[in-house]
């Protein structure tokens, strides 16, 4: 980022991205999965579901259900790819097809395109 060129938002800049949020609602994103050799999609989570994941007493748990409900391609929520695997419970669909490390970054990938990793940037540190 060159810090000489930054500039202030404007209220008009706010209106142009109210109406470009409404739009990018449905972002897409492929990951290429080692373990797969290829690759998947996800969608951009909304708030609450993001919200939903963090607040989950287990860390695991949140990161499946981001998984288990932004990957779009190939959907995870299929029936039968759950009896395929033999999944008792939905969720347990993540566990069966990516690795542990997979997982992990899978649902931090999926948390980054909600702006919550790496979203902001100090510019410059203002004193009073």
């Amino acid at each position: 980022m060159n810090k000489n060129k930054v500039k202030k938002v404007t209220l008009q800049d706010l209106i142009a991205r109210a109406e470009q949020r409404k739009l990018d609602k449905k972002e897409l994103r492929q990951l290429y999965i080692k373990s797969l050799d290829a690759t998947i999609t996800i969608m951009k989570p909304d708030r609450s579901l993001v919200l939903d994941s963090m607040n989950m007493e287990d860390e695991s748990d949140g990161d499946r259900h981001l998984i288990y409900n932004c990957v779009v391609e190939p959907s995870l929520k299929d029936l039968e790819l759950h009896k395929a695997y033999k999944v008792v419970s939905p969720m347990d669909i993540v566990d069966e097809i990516f690795d542990p490390g997979e997982v992990a970054n899978i649902s931090k990938e999926i948390v980054r395109m909600a702006g919550y990793i790496d979203s902001v940037e100090v510019v410059k540190n203002i004193k009073n």
